[in-house]
């Protein structure tokens, strides 16, 4: 069975916290806050935040992953070739380019203004910590283009199996439940061969990223030769969940 990489995530994830949070007392407790230990704390518990977000949303992807990894219900199992895995991660790193330049935008762009209200405003304390923020931002963005490059090479090294179930996706290693805190699943669609391209089912995704603010994506999985139909019976089984537009697939009676 293929291994539930969120579990990894998810521990590192609080353990990163861990870090932050013990950085950020430090900081407000023994650094000079006019010397840069503002700054310090600032950044330190607000990465803190962010990693007890991240455990969580790991912790539920987790559970998703394994919930469909142990389902007796599984809605479709496919296994490709190298080949087919390959074209179809570089399809995916595309997508997830974009998604990371949405999210950089927006909390990058959150993070400069915060530096340059501090930097006008907030006096020489002021000027340390804005550049300490900036300096951040910076950071951020190497780590928005890097990313997705580790995302491709786990892609290409994974296992090449695609899990289907009620409750979401296992696709090349990574879960995509249908519904989750920051994300959701919208539509469902059969897409048959054109020239070169094979056969996909696709599943459209909205990611939050920040308020009100929406990034969609796309997961397209290749349909093996001769599941045509069932990938069409899977697609056509979604159906509207409330008013919030939440489609999850039925079960095959």
């Amino acid at each position: 069975m293929m291994e539930n990489t969120q579990w990894k995530w998810c521990y590192r994830s609080l353990f990163t916290t861990t870090i932050f949070t013990v950085i950020c007392i430090y900081a407000f407790s023994f650094i000079d806050g006019i010397s840069g230990g503002y700054a310090i704390a600032f950044v330190s518990f607000f990465l803190a935040v962010t990693g007890v977000a991240v455990a969580a949303l790991f912790f539920h992807r987790a559970q998703v992953m394994d919930s469909i990894l142990n389902s007796p219900r599984l809605l479709a199992h496919w296994v490709y070739s190298a080949d087919e895995a390959q074209e179809s991660a570089r399809r995916e790193y595309a997508n997830y380019q974009e998604r990371n330049r949405a999210m950089f935008l927006v909390i990058g762009g959150m993070l400069v203004l915060v530096a340059l209200v501090m930097m006008i405003f907030a006096g020489e304390g002021g000027l340390i910590t804005g550049a300490f923020l900036l300096a951040f931002t910076v950071f951020l963005f190497i780590v928005s283009r890097v990313a997705p490059v580790i995302a491709l090479k786990y892609a290409l090294g994974s296992t090449r199996e695609a899990y289907i179930a009620e409750n979401g996706i296992v696709y090349e290693g990574a879960v995509y439940p249908f519904q989750s805190l920051l994300m959701k699943m919208d539509a469902a669609a059969f897409h048959k061969r054109t020239g070169k391209k094979p056969a996909v089912l696709i599943f459209s995704f909205t990611q939050f990223v920040g308020l009100d603010i929406r990034s969609p994506f796309d997961i397209e999985i290749p349909v093996p030769d001769g599941e045509e139909e069932k990938a069409g019976k899977i697609a056509d089984k979604c159906i509207l969940l409330n008013d919030h537009h939440l489609i999850l697939p039925i079960a095959f009676q």
